[in-house]
């Protein structure tokens, strides 16, 4: 059976998007998080926001049963409502407790110090939204490759206060100028962060390994990116700790392998794309209930 397409629409209307705005302008977040267990629980049952999971939590838990998993599906579902909304209280409110160790921002800086750039690699788990606010604390601007479809109604912290220091935005809807963009700014000693845990089927650059047990097609862009220009690559993981609490670290540094930057074959970028696995795995056995990629990463 083919894989089902993945999307980032919205599951929400703008009108309900609206409502959880006015809710954290006019009380705070607290009534937007009493709000969404209601919300989730209805698109939970609904198999709409549940069904996406189902694929991640089998592999995750093997061998449970059809409550654990949909007990398992509203708790990763409830998860990703409170990320979404610590996200608007952050752009509505302006504030946020984001945690990171001391060394965290002190090992970007370090390698960005080489004049190569540094790419960023992180996924659709925990609070990333949030947490790419954090990475200009390296002292570096920060470029954010990102793809937005028309229809998608959720807003990213910065989109809600015009005041807001905003990233640079790389469009990824045409490849060619986003991948000369993102190469312009690590050529600078800038930061490009990309999402490297998801692949769209325009694709054809893609690398193979291993996530929980079995097969996943990595996007190989990112990794060939960074090995073109000998540019480090650093996964960052971020996750909610709380009401408006976000935590952070570095998880794995991969430095350049210059043998890479001669071809585009999957099996050269290899190496790259196992070492992020391996960072992504030991996020979703710390943080079982913080992985919103809702996409069946192995039916490919």
């Amino acid at each position: 059976m083919a894989a089902e397409t993945w999307s980032s629409r919205s599951l929400g209307s703008h009108f309900k998007h609206g409502i959880f705005y006015g809710l954290i302008r006019l009380c705070g977040p607290w009534a937007a998080y009493l709000l969404l267990y209601p919300v989730v629980g209805y698109y939970t049952l609904k198999i709409l926001a549940g069904r996406g999971v189902y694929p991640y939590l089998k592999r995750r838990f093997p061998g449970a049963g059809s409550v654990r998993l949909l007990h398992g599906a509203f708790r990763l579902n409830l998860s990703f409502g409170r990320v979404l909304v610590d996200r608007a209280a952050l752009g509505l409110t302006g504030r946020a407790d984001f945690q990171a160790p001391p060394e965290a921002a002190e090992t970007l800086r370090d390698l960005l110090r080489a004049g190569r750039g540094l790419v960023v690699l992180t996924a659709h788990v925990g609070a990333w939204q949030t947490g790419l606010a954090w990475l200009g604390r390296a002292g570096a601007p920060v470029n954010i490759v990102w793809r937005r479809q028309a229809d998608d109604r959720d807003r990213h912290y910065f989109e809600h206060d015009p005041r807001a220091a905003a990233p640079r935005i790389i469009d990824s809807a045409a490849p060619g100028p986003a991948l000369a963009a993102a190469a312009s700014a690590l050529m600078a000693g800038e930061i490009v962060a990309l999402m490297a845990d998801r692949t769209r089927p325009e694709e054809s650059l893609r690398v193979r390994t291993e996530f929980l047990g079995a097969g996943i097609d990595l996007p190989g862009g990112p990794f060939y990116l960074a090995a073109r220009l000998g540019s480090p690559l650093a996964v960052v993981f971020t996750w909610r700790q709380g009401p408006g609490r976000v935590a952070g670290r570095v998880y794995k540094i991969i430095p350049p392998r210059p043998a890479a930057a001669e071809a585009r074959g999957g099996e050269t970028l290899r190496p790259l794309a196992e070492a992020f696995a391996a960072a992504l795995a030991d996020f979703a056995a710390e943080h079982p209930f913080q992985f919103f990629n809702f996409h069946d990463l192995w039916s490919e």
